[in-house]
């Protein structure tokens, strides 16, 4: 599986590359980078745990309504005495807008490769002949998402965004992002 998240990281990363280069004058005057921090609840099969979340991304404006972002999410990684669960991965998205003189109104749906390890000491989790157990697994996942990028100035915008993913084996996370976007 990681092989799957390996690929598609590469196939983000490499369209992004190819776009910029074939569209450098029209990605200049359209592209922005946008930065994030928020707070994250995941829920795996085995356990759910709330931490602090992050992400980046490369967007393209290719319509006035439209956008296309492509980027990296880490949803949730905490380490305690009893416990170790991380997730995080490159995703795709398409985002829809409304403008306004204060900023701009999205939503966005979109694709995610997540990669969840997640490694327990307790043994209720893991039953009760285990010491230690473990799960690690790459699944594909379904994003939505709504947020507001409120203009700071003709290039720099504060966004906030709820973004929800949904996978295979009861997979969920629920993301609240402050984040930064910088138009060049």
């Amino acid at each position: 599986m990681r092989s799957l998240s390996q690929s598609f990281a590469k196939a983000v990363i490499g369209s992004a590359a190819i776009a910029s280069l074939v569209f450098s004058e029209l990605a200049v005057a359209n592209g922005y980078a946008v930065a994030n921090i928020g707070y994250g609840n995941v829920d795996t099969e085995v356990d759910s745990e709330a931490d602090v979340s992050y992400s980046a991304a490369l967007g393209y404006q290719f319509h006035r309504q439209w956008y296309v972002e492509g980027g990296y999410i880490s949803l949730i990684d905490t380490d305690n005495d009893e416990q170790s669960i991380s997730s995080k991965g490159p995703y795709l998205a398409l985002l829809g807008k409304a403008s306004s003189q204060k900023g701009e109104l999205y939503y966005k749906v979109g694709v995610a490769s997540v990669d969840i390890e997640h490694a327990s000491i307790e043994s209720s989790a893991c039953g009760s002949d285990a010491v230690i157990c473990g799960y690690d697994d790459t699944i594909i996942a379904g994003l939505a998402g709504l947020g507001f990028d409120y203009y700071l100035g003709l290039q720099s915008m504060v966004r906030v965004e709820y973004t929800y993913f949904g996978g295979k084996d009861d997979f969920s996370a629920h993301i609240v992002n402050l984040g930064f976007r910088y138009h060049f």
